[in-house]
């Protein structure tokens, strides 16, 4: 009750009803402004939601680096799953330094061979890897240098796959670095290969690579393709450098010598790691990267005691000696392998991948047909190549402009000859998303004959800036028109 006193005359009045004094919102709601400031404040934090940088960039700058914990080992695989059979290919006139992945065909490619510490010969061209682990440029024999990491020879447009499930740590995509393009994953919680029963954080290199296709940030599964080969940065010609480091490493990629020790004791750079400069340091703080992934260590918390004595030997990675135990086949518990099946179906939906603009060759992704793959007859001065049929084309198509406020559709469809929609195009390789201009993310970017419905399919596009975008559709070298910043 509201109660007034009125001293002057000697009474008092009381209200029959309580008063409710205004809220401030009351005061808010009769200014303007304020309710234009606030919905602005809304639509600007939606907006980038919903934009370029998104929730996780979001949750990132919050709460700081991916939770290690999220991370899962299922053990590994080698960088590369395929390489040409250099034996077979160069009785056609193949030759790594001028043809590309794209132009060997599927019947002259092999599995990446296992590596020892004798495979590495720079001077054979037949031979897959050039350098050996802390190699020399004139020999490329293993421990006869200071060069961390193994070379392995192969055409530019390659696919590279990441080793282990992991996290996308840098991505350097100027290719002005000694490793050119580069992409760099950290690997937390993974069995230390000075003792498989503990873990440890290592960290992959992929370098001199001809494009990337992940982002800063990016959670990995091992296997995940996340790049394709070249021969950006110091690199005389096409190859994969892949080394790893170990967490306690300096930086990362860790090199034994630096720019001044190199200039300080006489050297140029090959001459320094021809002569092993600080090789006892790359022995410290780096490892023999493909004979871990070889070594496919089971995950540390299953020990030794549960398995028997007669199928689990003892295992020890020895750096120092370039050799590796052999590694018997231990089934994994069912948790892990619960998670490396939900891992395998979140690979096989693909995962957001960034055009970079680096301006890629059309070797940059495998050769992509309409029709089960042919070969050309050729003499033996050519190479056979896989070709796709004549008359069919793809067609990209969007509305030509974007706003820079969110994602836009894209319409993929492929034609024949007359112009007609093909309803079940039977693709035998994938058609890959680029920018042939300008710089988009797309979901997805890579699509199979399975994504395409009555001959088509939509896709996302998130334009990246304001310039210009133009779409390539690899390998068939297709692009769209010009996408213009501004509305419709």
């Amino acid at each position: 009750m509201h109660t007034v006193n009125r001293r002057r005359h000697g009474f008092t009045i009381r209200s029959m009803h309580a008063v409710a004094e205004p809220h401030a919102f009351h005061y808010l709601s009769q200014r303007a402004s304020f309710w234009i400031a606030a919905l602005s404040v809304i639509a600007y934090i939606a907006g980038n939601m919903m934009g370029q940088y998104g929730w996780h960039t979001f949750w990132a700058s919050v709460l700081g680096k991916t939770d290690d914990s999220l991370i899962v080992y299922t053990g590994t695989v080698t960088p590369i799953a395929q390489v040409p059979d250099y034996s077979r290919w160069s009785q056609y006139g193949g030759n790594v330094k001028e043809h590309t992945f794209a132009q060997v065909p599927s019947t002259l490619r092999m599995s990446l061979p296992k590596y020892s510490a004798g495979s590495a010969d720079a001077d054979d061209p037949s031979s897959v890897y050039s350098m050996g682990h802390l190699g020399s440029y004139a020999t490329g024999a293993e421990n006869s240098g200071s060069h961390v990491g193994v070379d392995i020879r192969v055409p530019t447009g390659t696919p590279i796959r990441a080793v282990m499930n992991g996290i996308v740590e840098r991505v350097d995509t100027t290719g002005n670095g000694g490793l050119g393009i580069m992409v760099m994953l950290r690997h937390p919680n993974v069995p230390d290969p000075s003792d498989p029963k503990k873990t440890t954080t290592l960290y992959s290199i992929y370098g001199h690579l001809n494009s990337a296709l992940v982002t800063q940030g990016m959670i990995v599964s091992k296997g995940e393709q996340i790049g394709y080969s070249g021969k950006t940065g110091f690199a005389t010609g096409p190859h994969l450098h892949f080394q790893m480091d170990r967490g306690e490493a300096p930086w990362h990629p860790y090199w034994p010598f630096t720019g001044t020790e190199q200039r300080n004791a006489g050297l140029t750079f090959v001459a320094a790691v021809d002569q092993g400069l600080n090789q006892a340091d790359g022995k410290k703080f780096t490892i023999q990267p493909m004979l871990y992934v070889q070594a496919n260590f089971p995950a540390a918390r299953q020990t030794i005691a549960s398995a028997s004595p007669e199928d689990v030997p003892q295992v020890r990675l020895q750096q120092s000696q370039g050799s590796v135990a052999p590694l018997p086949t231990l089934r994994p518990s069912r948790a892990t392998r619960v998670a490396s099946r939900k891992e395998s179906r979140i690979a096989l939906r693909g995962r957001q991948v960034v055009a970079v603009n680096t301006a890629p060759s059309t070797a940059s992704v495998p050769t992509a047909v309409l029709s089960r793959s042919t070969v050309v007859t050729a003499s033996p001065e050519q190479i056979p190549v896989l070709v796709m049929p004549s008359g069919f084309t793809v067609e990209i198509s969007h509305d030509g402009s974007f706003t820079g406020r969110g994602w836009e559709e894209v319409r993929i469809r492929i034609l024949d000859a007359s112009g007609e929609v093909v309803r079940n195009p039977d693709l035998s390789s994938d058609i890959y998303l680029r920018t042939a201009f300008g710089e988009a993310e797309f979901r997805p970017a890579q699509l199979s004959a399975f994504d395409f419905e009555r001959g088509a399919v939509t896709v996302q596009m998130l334009p990246r800036g304001r310039r210009t975008v133009i779409i390539e559709a690899k390998p068939f070298g297709v692009t769209s028109k010009p996408m213009v910043h501004g509305e419709n």
